[in-house]
């Protein structure tokens, strides 16, 4: 399944993702596998002591990170250093993270956007529909 492959033509990724929990409130993180990540967000079995809390409401965006961990990890960091408007408009238009990561990390990491609902999507298909 194309979601799941780290290695996409020779070239390693890792995602960055932004989730909406149920006090409204966003959580940021990243990972090598986004469909099994976000599972375990919801089944409250990650390693997060804040979605276990706040159960998340949705997937409200996610990139791919063509790049290192390290790199996947400055990302995230940035988006959690941002206010809530700005991570609200990078979820609107989610292509604009590319900018803001050149401003602040002044660093040229190639980022794409990818669809949320895919990977909930791919999230119900890998794991089911269990409760």
């Amino acid at each position: 399944m194309i979601l799941r492959q780290r290695i996409m033509k020779g070239r390693e990724y890792f995602w960055v993702y932004i989730i909406e929990c149920d006090n409204g409130a966003y959580y940021t993180g990243y990972t090598d596998d986004l469909a099994r990540r976000y599972y375990l967000h919801l089944k409250g079995l990650s390693g997060s002591k804040y979605t276990r809390s706040f159960k998340p409401v949705r997937l409200a965006q996610c990139w791919r990170i063509f790049s290192t961990k390290g790199d996947a990890m400055k990302v995230e960091r940035l988006i959690k250093k941002i206010g809530r408007k700005r991570k609200e408009s990078i979820i609107d238009r989610p292509g604009i993270l590319l900018e803001i990561v050149s401003e602040h990390l002044q660093a040229s990491i190639n980022i794409k956007p990818f669809d949320p609902a895919k990977i909930e999507e791919e999230s119900k298909k890998i794991h089911g529909n269990s409760k």
